[in-house]
């Protein structure tokens, strides 16, 4: 108590008289002394721990960490990076290998990283592996990197598993269709029971077949699994059996209704002045088992029918209004407009709800027209001629968008412009840009919003109206869906830099294409690749789009911030020279015909630096490389049988 007093000259002994022994009182107040110690006691065993965690793991990676579904906890680096590589040479070289069995035959089938097109821009590619070398680099120093803070609080989290991704990519569409090409012949279709009408007019009942078929989901998600783990071992996959729909059996109780409907009746689609007639015998085979003990009409060949034949020449869809800058003002050049199309699923119900009660009530007074009578629900039936009148449903449909869109989101500028040609192009070519252009015509795309090309065009398939085109695999000129729509996704990616938008994701092709050339292309193929940009201009942009002969014309309007954009010329460097022509023999054309892809072309390496920058000073900048291979000239030569 005296170490701030000063000393006294002269000790002068006093008497201190006995004090009451101090209680013990409760406080709540911690006494830093006793808490410290133990505090940095645990400190200090956490980062002895720590530092022994890292020696004991030194050059290899930590428990837990995952690359792809694989754990590589404990492996060296050098041991994961020789897996994923030797994995990548193999799937590279010799692609994703399957083996499908039925009974004593195995049918091998081989999935290349890609198949080259007649042309560069018709190449497809199945799968991609991804930057794998960042991956396991990523992977390794996850704990190791940063402030000893941050090193403990990532590997305290080891324990619950850290995953990294290789950004390996399987291309479902493409894979189907390659499946479906290559087991059409080896897997025995499967073929329902159904009714066949001869020449006579007799119907009989044609057996069913029992097929097989693949799990499609299942081999894609295993092999999605294979490509991100860089699993180049064969997988052997077995047919499954596919039931038929109806069997002969189940259509045995109706087949003198079938006979009576082949011989006493006709189906008539009318729309105004149209007319479309189904003959009794074509009606008959459309008949098939619906539920157990009922009979009803095959819904796949009915709207199939009615959407090549009455939605031909009855669809009439809406138009979009058009707009272009004149004198510096946004100007309605053409009126939107309503449209009706064929409404083919309201239409087959009418003629699917027809045949059971026809069945119920034949079955009751075996009279097919008093039972046509009975159930005819607003269809007109002829009882003298069996003509069964069924009405086309239509649907009316407004234009997307019309002078009232723009001035409800006070659209007045023209942001951006792209014009690409694709002048040459096959007429298949054509019908793919012309339908995916429709896709992205009239498109709003909100402020903040992140444009997607794969997204906004839709499923590319056959039903859509998309065409195949040619690429050449194992020595054979095959098709593939969707060729051709490259050609929208590099107009959209320099529309988007000539508009002065960040673009989010563009993958440029393999090969230089001549519609293009290098360094401002982009491909896109659903899922990914894709073409992503985002409207940062604070406000609604229209997308329009149109083709103009051999062009593909694509334009945004919204509100201009005056944003100064610049892209630099590409930088080409990394040349390498095209390789020889190759010539392949095949039985697929005449002996000594030719079919050959277009001028090989060089591997070049492409740079382009493109610069925004805003009206508040700020300036931003992307840099694109590309890196494009060689193109060969391929000529696949006629051979003799």
């Amino acid at each position: 108590n005296n170490v701030n007093k000063k000393p006294r000259k002269k000790h002068i002994p006093i008497s201190i008289p006995a004090l009451e022994p101090i209680k013990k009182v409760e406080s709540n107040t911690h006494t830093p002394k006793r808490k410290w110690p133990l505090f940095f006691t645990v400190i200090l065993i956490i980062a002895g721990s720590g530092l022994f965690f890292e020696h004991a793991y030194s050059n290899k990676f930590y428990p837990g960490i995952m690359i792809g579904g694989m754990s590589v906890g404990g492996k060296t680096f050098a041991d994961v990076m020789s897996h994923f590589g030797d994995g990548a040479k193999v799937l590279t070289d010799t692609g994703l290998q399957l083996n499908f069995l039925d009974g004593g035959t195995t049918k091998e089938v081989n999935i290349p990283m890609s198949a080259v097109g007649l042309t560069p821009d018709k190449s497809f590619e199945y799968f991609s592996l991804g930057d794998w070398q960042k991956t396991v680099e990523q992977a390794y120093q996850f704990g190791r990197h940063g402030s000893t803070w941050q090193r403990l609080k990532e590997q305290l989290s080891l324990p619950l598993r850290k995953k990294f991704n290789t950004n390996s990519n399987l291309y479902e569409v493409a894979v189907n269709s390659f499946l479906s090409r290559e087991l059409e012949i080896f897997l025995k279709k499967t073929e329902p029971a159904q009714f066949a009408v001869n020449k006579k007019g007799v119907v009989s009942i044609v057996p069913e077949k029992i097929g097989e078929s693949m799990d499609t989901e299942g081999i894609i998600a295993i092999l999605k699994k294979k490509i991100s783990s860089f699993d180049s071992s064969s997988e052997n996959l077995k047919a499954r059996i596919d039931v038929p729909s109806s069997t002969e059996e189940e259509l045995k109780p109706f087949l003198r209704l079938a006979q009576e409907l082949s011989q006493k009746t006709n189906l008539v689609f009318h729309y105004k002045t149209y007319e479309w007639r189904v003959s009794g015998a074509k009606l008959a085979t459309w008949l098939t088992i619906k539920d157990k003990n009922e009979i009803g009409i095959d819904s796949k060949k009915l709207e199939l029918f009615l959407s090549k034949t009455v939605a031909l020449v009855i669809n009439d869809p809406p138009q979009d209004s058009r707009f272009e800058m004149r004198g510096g003002v946004l100007t309605e050049i053409f009126a939107g407009r309503s449209g009706s199309v064929v409404d083919v699923m309201q239409t087959a119900e009418k003629v699917e709800s027809l045949i059971p009660d026809v069945q119920k009530s034949f079955a009751q007074t075996g009279n097919l027209a008093s039972a046509l009578l009975a159930i005819s629900r607003g269809m007109n039936f002829n009882i003298k001629t069996g003509t069964i009148n069924v009405p086309v449903e239509v649907i009316q449909m407004q234009p997307r968008v019309t002078k009232k869109t723009i001035d409800q989101y006070n659209i007045k500028d023209l942001v951006g412009f792209s014009r690409t040609s694709f002048h040459g192009s096959s007429a298949d070519r054509v019908n793919n840009i012309t339908i995916g252009t429709s896709k992205l015509n009239g498109l709003l795309i909100a402020p903040g919003e992140e444009f997607s090309a794969v997204n906004s065009i839709g499923y590319v398939t056959e039903e859509a109206g998309y065409l195949k085109e040619y690429v050449i695999k194992d020595n054979k000129s095959v098709k593939e869906l969707g060729g051709g729509l490259c050609q929208i996704g590099t107009t959209l990616f320099r529309l988007a830099l000539n508009s002065g938008l960040p673009v989010t994701e563009r993958v440029a092709h393999r090969y230089v294409v001549k519609y293009y050339g290098p360094g401002l292309d982009a491909t896109i193929y659903g899922p990914h690749p894709d073409l992503r940009f985002v409207n940062d201009t604070g406000h609604y942009l229209l997308l329009q789009g149109r083709v103009e002969g051999t062009d593909l014309v694509l334009e945004l309007y919204g509100q201009k911030d005056d944003r100064q954009v610049s892209i630099s010329e590409p930088i080409l460097s990394n040349q390498i020279p095209a390789p020889d022509i190759k010539y392949i023999p095949t039985t697929d054309l005449a002996p000594g015909v030719e079919n050959c892809s277009e001028t090989p072309r060089a591997g070049v390496t492409a740079d382009v630096t493109y610069r925004v920058a805003y009206p508040n000073g700020e300036v931003r900048e992307q840099d694109f490389n590309s890196v494009y291979t060689p193109w060969q000239r391929i000529c696949l030569v006629g051979a003799k049988i």
